[in-house]
């Protein structure tokens, strides 16, 4: 027995020595290497301090329009927040959002006046993150 333990580490001890080769030059390992990051978990563990009308606001921008409105730069849409809001005012919002455009499905049929005050006071709270010039080039 003592045979077959001493066999079998000199296997796994031959395949991690093959797992590690060259590519180009440089070592390389198919086994992954993992590095410890820290960061700031407060940051996630807070609490969002929006009313009840933002939170529902925010659960219908996220289902609804995040897939074109979240600021990456292969969707349509502009990135959705306080600024649009601030400068285009809440009538121009709502009419967009029950009638919407040319490349904008309308949601009078799907969303009631409450829903998009909803989206409106959510929209209030929120800063869109600033799309880069790394992000714009993908």
């Amino acid at each position: 027995m003592r045979v077959f333990s001493v066999a079998a580490l000199a296997l796994a001890i031959a395949a991690a020595a093959a797992a590690q080769t060259q590519r180009n030059g440089e070592a390389f390992s198919s086994i992954p290497t993992v590095e410890r990051e820290r960061y700031d978990t407060r940051v996630f563990m807070a609490p969002l301090m929006l009313t009840e009308a933002q939170l529902n606001g925010r659960r219908i921008v996220a289902q609804r329009c995040a897939n074109c409105h979240a600021g990456n730069p292969r969707q349509p849409g502009p990135p959705l927040g306080k600024a649009i809001v601030e400068s285009r005012g809440d009538a121009f919002i709502r009419d967009k959002v029950n009638k919407g455009s040319t490349l904008m499905p309308g949601f009078q049929y799907t969303l009631n006046a409450g829903q998009v005050d909803d989206i409106i006071a959510f929209l209030k709270t929120y800063t869109p993150p600033a799309r880069s010039a790394a992000a714009a080039e993908e």
